[in-house]
């Protein structure tokens, strides 16, 4: 309050009125506040500030609302009073008059003045407010319009330039991972052929270098040739192969490949068993424990073979199999020597009982056989089916499982390879089966032929021992004299022409005991010439397949073919090394023994029969070979060594042709089928016409 002049006391002072105030004591005029302040009370002994952004002129008693223009705002008010109007800085926006600066919210901008706050565009984030400017999103993400963030690219997408609005989608067949700034990786469906390359390679020829996935592999995203997903049942040779082999069942069901290749599409669950494989072979991955090699056939534990497919069992002692194939060779040969001799006895015919019925009736079924001349027929169809089992493992052909399920199962028990069913491929190496093979018919033959020497000497000396009369010694004492004096060249010149002869022409006691020895060769040459039928092609077949194996490819699509061979007759054998070469040494040995031995000892035989068959005359040596000769026409007599050289190579010869070369296995084979047929259809070979078409049928 202020006093008037001449005022005496407290009660003659006034109070200040609005816009004034007196700060002190005894004041006798209110003073105005100043610019920039006010006081609307009266009685103020200080004036108020005004707020930033209001007028407050002198003596004010009211804030007055401040003039700033839009993109201004009044911060402070001047000694006069009126505000200042400053520019609206960055990342705030000013709409004018007295209104503060308002800050940018996130996910806009501002960029000062009278502008409002912008949203960001796409391809552009405000993550905190009051920022001038959007932030661009990072090579690999992306964002919408006002987006306080960015996102990554879905898989599939890239995003290759920053402040990109939308992600782009991969070309074909290209794709990406989440966040991706390229197209460096190839999509489902397809795998990428070399890890090796830039990325930039990738880009600009996609289809150079992702490849489609093969026939029956997975292919996820981002699947390189290494880490195709190989399903179970399937196998492959290597890695950077492309080429993926069904597992076969090797003798036991469908199912038993899935068993043994277990693939490489095992999930999280089977991660035990992925270990247990990793373990026990880790160079064969696709394999299920306990088995390796080529498509999973062979046994890890030492001694072990696969049986029925997807089974590994123990091998039989090597003694106890020698002793087994002994005895039953040994069986054979006696039982047929028993029935062989009991035929021999006219006389038990006629005795009554089951002896005698079974003789009887044998004489009959004998009969019967001959007079339908089965012989040919079996012989034709024999050969027939020779060359069919082979198919598979000469050919490389795949036939049908209605057909193989039973073929299979019937070459097995015709096969002469008895050492597969007593001691498997694993259980021996593919050497000592090759001989135990090629021996054991060998030495049955031998031993057959040696019989009938054995009889032959047997019975002469029984004649010797026997009474007889004086010009009977005399007779023969004079011939045991011949025979020390005469040479083994002039021996040997008898016995030939002893086996041009016919036997019944010339008495027993008269012939010396080495043509005795000859005929006995004879004796049992039909038996012979039957089990050299039954055994050549099977023991030439088994011979030949030293050089039979099993391509699988390993080099990557693209590139030079390169392939790894193993012998389908025992996996664990890779052709073409320095393991394989004695087996084929060995193999070279006994193709002149057996295929050309044979078909030597054929022609051989023919050609002595060729005069006395001519005549037409009745020898030692045309009954002996009857076997070769009897169904043919005589013009075409020798037509059974044409027929055994046309099965050695259909079932072995063309397996010296490479295995990349297996077609031209089958254009040989077929020419060879081809001009047999038309050779057979031309000149009629056989004496009965119904042999000719059945030839010709099982020779197409």
């Amino acid at each position: 309050a202020s006093a008037t002049r001449g005022a005496e006391s407290g009660d003659a002072c006034a109070p200040c009125e609005p816009g004034h105030f007196a700060a002190t004591p005894g004041l006798s005029k209110c003073e105005r506040c100043s610019a920039g302040f006010y006081q609307k009370a009266s009685g103020a002994a200080e004036c108020l500030r005004c707020k930033p952004g209001s007028l407050c002129p002198l003596g004010a008693s009211l804030e007055l609302p401040a003039a700033c223009e839009p993109g201004t705002y009044a911060n402070a008010t001047d000694d006069d009073g009126d505000p200042d109007c400053f520019d609206c800085q960055a990342g705030s926006s000013c709409s004018g008059g007295a209104a503060p600066p308002a800050e940018c919210s996130p996910g806009s901008s501002c960029s000062g003045g009278a502008a409002p706050p912008a949203e960001c565009s796409p391809g552009a984030f405000a993550a905190t407010p009051g920022l001038s400017q959007c932030e661009l999103c990072k090579p690999g993400t992306t964002s919408g319009a006002g987006s306080v963030s960015c996102d990554e690219c879905t898989a599939g997408t890239y995003a290759a330039n920053p402040g990109q609005g939308e992600c782009t989608l991969c070309p074909h067949p290209l794709s990406s991972g989440s966040g991706g700034v390229t197209c460096s990786i190839c999509k489902e469906g397809y795998y990428l052929l070399s890890t090796s390359v830039d990325p930039n390679d990738i880009w600009m020829a996609p289809t150079e270098h992702c490849k489609p996935c093969p026939p029956n592999a997975f292919c996820p995203t981002n699947t390189t040739l290494e880490t195709l997903v190989i399903p179970q049942g399937y196998w492959r040779a290597s890695s950077s192969s492309a080429a993926l082999t069904e597992c076969r069942s090797f003798g036991g069901d469908g199912e038993a490949g899935k068993t043994r290749c277990a693939g490489s599409e095992l999930d999280a669950g089977d991660a035990s068993r992925r270990r247990m494989i990793e373990e026990v072979s880790p160079s064969d991955e696709y394999c299920a424990p306990g088995f390796y090699g080529p498509e999973c056939r062979l046994c890890v534990a030492d001694k072990h073979h696969l049986v029925d497919g997807d089974t590994c069992r123990d091998c039989l002692p090597l003694g106890s199999v020698v002793g087994r194939i002994a005895g039953i060779v040994l069986c054979v040969f006696v039982a047929c020597g028993i029935a062989a001799w009991a035929y021999s006895k006219k006389g038990w015919r006629k005795k009554p009982g089951c002896i005698g019925r079974i003789l009887r009736l044998a004489d009959r079924a004998v009969v019967f056989y001959v007079g339908m001349g089965f012989t040919p027929k079996l012989k034709i169809l024999l050969g027939f089916y020779q060359v069919c089992i082979v198919l598979t493992t000469t050919y490389s052909a795949r036939l049908p499982i209605e057909y193989t399920s039973w073929t299979d199962k019937l070459a097995e028990a015709i096969s002469i390879d008895w050492t597969g069913f007593l001691l498997p491929a694993q259980c021996l190496p593919f050497q000592s089966r090759l001989l135990a093979v090629t021996i054991t018919p060998a030495s049955l033959i031998a031993l057959l032929l040696l019989t009938g020497i054995g009889l032959r000497i047997l019975r002469r000396r029984l004649r010797a021992r026997a009474p007889r009369s004086a010009s009977q010694e005399q007779s023969e004492t004079g011939n045991a004299v011949v025979e020390e004096e005469v040479s083994v060249v002039t021996a040997i010149t008898l016995a030939i022409t002893a086996m041009n002869e016919d036997e019944s022409k010339v008495s027993a006691s008269a012939r010396p005991w080495y043509v005795e020895a000859a005929l006995g060769l004879l004796d049992f040459m039909p038996a012979a010439l039957i089990l050299i039928f039954c055994f050549v092609t099977s023991v030439s077949a088994s011979i030949f397949r030293a050089w039979s194996c099993q391509a699988y490819t390993i080099s990557p699509p693209g590139e030079s073919l390169k392939e790894v061979e193993y012998m389908r007759q025992d996996a664990s054998v890779e052709c073409g090394t320095d393991e394989h070469k004695p087996i084929t040494n060995l193999a070279i040995g006994f193709i002149v023994v057996w295929p050309i031995g044979s078909l030597v000892l054929y022609m051989s035989l023919l050609a002595a029969c060729y005069k006395p068959l001519k005549k037409k005359t009745r020898t030692a040596l045309t009954r002996a070979t009857r076997f070769l000769h009897r169904e043919y026409v005589l013009t075409y007599y020798w037509w059974e060594a044409l027929e055994l050289a046309r099965k050695l190579v259909l079932t072995g010869a063309v397996l010296l042709i490479p295995e990349e070369r297996a077609f031209v296995r089958l254009v040989v084979a077929t020419l060879v089928c081809v001009c047999y047929s038309v050779a057979i259809a031309i000149v009629r070979p056989y004496n009965r016409v119904e042999d000719d078409v059945l030839a010709v049928a099982t020779s197409l």
